[in-house]
């Protein structure tokens, strides 16, 4: 293997291994679990001075998976990607299912990763009320994984013709004299 190959190689390892981990935060997720409560907290944007241009309230909503009895935490904002404005009306039904007698398991959509060291928080997009025994398919999501999948392999092949192309046409360029 020569070494622009070798170069070539490891640039596109780093490049799938960046799109994969964009894939993996992004794409929205969903677990099964009991709402325990909610909370809105007063967060800094930045480490400025601290007055009220650089603040923002964020929402909080702590729940329990359903599976394995642990303890999370999700924070809950809109979001114009994913055209999410109606984080009031989800924290609204997240406090309905915390106040209820009644332990009512709730299907929660969300997107992002909880990293402590970065203060970062998995972002709810829906809460709804389910069956215990509700078996989520995420059909969205293998419809684009499958989309995109076919584009990145129509993409190589169309990378690696150019390359050919471009080797052939310098190996069988004729010497200069």
């Amino acid at each position: 293997m020569t070494t622009f190959r070798k170069i070539g190689v490891a640039f596109a390892v780093l490049i799938a291994l960046f799109v994969a981990g964009n894939i993996y935060y992004f794409m929205p997720r969903a677990t099964k679990g009991l709402i325990t409560g909610t909370e809105v907290k007063r967060m800094d944007r930045s480490e400025t001075p601290k007055n009220d241009a650089h603040t923002r309230d964020v929402r909080f909503i702590y729940a329990t998976e359903l599976e394995t009895k642990k303890a999370i935490v999700f924070r809950n904002e809109d979001n114009g990607w994913y055209l999410k404005f109606n984080a009031g009306d989800i924290a609204a039904e997240a406090s309905k299912l915390a106040n209820n007698d009644v332990d009512e398991v709730a299907l929660i959509k969300y997107y992002g990763l909880r990293i402590a060291i970065l203060d970062s928080y998995p972002n709810v997009l829906s809460i709804e009320e389910v069956a215990e025994d509700y078996v989520y398919v995420p059909w969205v999501n293998m419809i684009v994984l499958v989309l995109m999948l076919g584009a990145c392999i129509w993409g190589g092949v169309k990378v690696r013709k150019i390359f050919r192309s471009a080797t052939d046409t310098i190996t069988t360029r004729p010497a200069s004299s």
